[in-house]
């Protein structure tokens, strides 16, 4: 699909993309500017900005920016093609497309005729819920548990009929290659040929992307069988560690109270949400890991795990305790009555809030579990809660952090504090990374040169000065890198800032044009800011034709020595002069 760029053009100006960005990224004004939590590596200061009045972002942490289109194509996997296709239907603009290579276009269809199947077996299992006999059971299931309509539609909430092929038939009978569901996830191949719906008399779960539409489903057994619960499988549009049921639904509670409430199931999402707890979240059948942490940051501050009391849910509970101390991710922990799941806590009445207020740290309740579990009173009771103890204080990576939990530590298990503090020392791995270093990311290729950066932001914000570094050759008097790629592209382009066209840019030299389109003004005017570069460039050169001089003199080549001599008093002249200029601030 080929847009004019005049199209492009009417899309970015019709779109905000602090509203774009704001769907995946909670942001907080910051000046002129918005900050966030980079959705694109692990952070834990906010070093994501974004200038709606220039329709760009950058992070300064990764390096990662770009327009609009850029970020739904990196946020939610889009190709460029799709990008364009979601902006222009918000902004409302009509679509006019050229001629397209017909390999390329199928390549950029197939991940949207895996979202259309999917779009339509979620309208095919809703329709079985809402109005097919065969949604009868899930009817009364739902009813049995509490949920009300609104939330059944709120969540899609839909119906597998029993039988071998139902979804199978419907999707063949609507034009659909069954290779293709296949491929959904919807349907399973038989060894005999032929295939058969992957979910059969089951209450559906549709699983949202970030932007709304299905990408899979989960499926509870409404009778007899195994397994209870049946996840899809990972496809093209697919990744469980990447997503979190009830983010979609609950993304405007998320970025008011800067709070997630994690738990087991899909129905314990629902019922929460039900109950006024819209921030409920759970993991797509998997454990939680640092892809799942790195998307919770985007929205939250801080993470409340909500999890059965019994065995089972503290297990469960402590089994991220690594992960959430090695991010320095702010965790506490509700576990709840021996009887209660969250889903029949809150049904019963009982105040969820207040147990969610009052949650100790995560730490605090493994210490607490530990202490309550081995015997304090002997010897052996207590070396063995050290040992249980010792690899979590290892993997807290904040030095203060692990100062006071070994402290606490010490204080609950009755020990020598300086004794397990050699305890962890000694356990502690070999070659690892210093507190506060891990999941950051560094600058490619190292740091800018701030005279090019700065020149390079003149250049973005005020066309007026391009000619003149177009007409002075000055790009020759930059050093080799994006710097200089980006004064080149910018230079040779007429538009204003908020217009500059960065989808086809090489990754290095976009980094720099976002950064300074979120970037304050330089401080210094272009034409100090040129005299310096041509400063640079003017000692640059004189100090290898100083190097030349020596080198013929000892050579004895008086017929190049003359020569350079002469250049070099030339040179002299022009050094002076230029520095002059840089100290007038002309």
């Amino acid at each position: 699909m080929r847009v004019p760029e005049e199209t492009l053009q009417e899309i970015r100006t019709r779109t905000s993309i602090v509203e774009v960005v704001g769907r995946h990224v909670a942001l907080r004004r910051s000046g002129k500017n918005w900050k966030g939590l980079c959705p694109f590596h692990a952070e834990k200061t906010p070093s994501f900005v974004v200038n709606d009045e220039r329709g760009t972002y950058h992070c300064f942490g990764c390096g990662a920016g770009g327009n609009a289109f850029r970020f739904l194509m990196e946020a939610e996997g889009l190709t460029f093609p799709e990008a364009v296709r979601v902006l222009a239907e918000r902004a409302g603009v009509k679509l006019v497309t050229g001629r397209e290579d017909p390999a390329r276009a199928r390549a950029r269809d197939e991940r949207g005729r895996l979202r259309d199947v999917l779009d339509l077996a979620a309208r095919y299992y809703r329709h079985q819920l809402v109005s097919g006999r065969a949604g009868e059971d899930a009817r009364q299931y739902l009813g049995r548990r509490g949920v009300p309509a609104e939330a059944a539609e709120a969540f899609g909430l839909g119906c597998a009929p029993a039988g071998w092929d139902n979804l199978a038939r419907f999707l063949r009978a609507k034009g659909v290659s069954l290779d293709l569901a296949e491929r959904a996830g919807l349907v399973v191949a038989r060894e005999s040929g032929g295939h058969y719906d992957r979910l059969r008399d089951r209450l559906v779960f549709p699983i949202h992307d970030a932007s709304g539409r299905p990408v899979s489903f989960g499926g509870r057994v409404l009778g007899e069988g195994e397994p209870k619960y049946l996840n899809g499988p990972e496809t093209e549009v697919f990744r469980k560690r990447e997503l979190l049921y009830g983010l979609h639904q609950g993304a405007d509670v998320l970025r008011r109270t800067r709070r997630a409430l994690l738990v087991e199931g899909y129905l314990d999402v629902i019922s929460l949400h039900v109950h006024g707890h819209g921030n409920a979240l759970a993991t797509l059948g998997t454990s939680l890991t640092a892809d799942h942490l790195r998307l919770l940051r985007r929205w939250v501050d801080e993470v409340v795990l909500v999890y059965d009391g019994d065995a089972a849910g503290r297990k469960a509970a402590f089994r991220g305790l690594d992960l959430f101390l090695a991010e320095g991710f702010p965790c506490r922990a509700v576990l709840l009555p021996d009887e209660h799941d969250p889903d029949s806590f809150v049904r019963a009445g009982r105040d969820l809030a207040a147990l969610v207020d009052g949650a100790p740290s995560l730490m605090e309740a493994f210490l607490s579990d530990v202490a309550a579990r081995h015997d304090l009173g002997s010897v052996e009771g207590r070396l063995a809660a050290v040992a249980e103890v010792v690899p979590r204080l290892r993997a807290v990576t904040d030095p203060l952090a692990r100062d006071l939990y070994l402290a606490r530590t010490a204080d609950l298990l009755e020990v020598s504090e300086a004794g397990l503090r050699e305890r962890v020392a000694r356990a502690r791995a070999p070659g690892r990374a210093p507190a506060g270093q891990a999941g950051e990311a560094a600058r490619p290729g190292g740091p800018a040169d701030p005279v090019e950066r700065a020149v390079v932001a003149c250049l973005v914000r005020d066309p007026a000065v391009r000619e003149p570094f177009r007409t002075r050759g000055v790009v020759g008097w930059m050093r080799p890198g994006p710097e200089r790629e980006a004064a080149r592209f910018v230079s040779e382009r007429a538009e204003p800032p908020q217009a500059l066209p960065l989808d086809g840019l090489d990754e290095p030299v976009r980094q720099v044009v976002t950064a300074v389109l979120v970037s304050e003004a330089p401080a210094e005017p272009y034409p100090v800011l040129e005299a310096r570069l041509e400063l640079r460039f003017l000692e640059e050169r004189r100090a290898r034709l100083q190097r030349e001089i020596r080198r013929a003199s000892a050579d004895g080549a008086d017929g190049r020595l003359v020569p350079l001599l002469e250049e070099k008093k030339t040179l002299d002249g022009a050094v002076t002069a230029c520095a002059r200029r840089v100290r007038q601030g002309r």
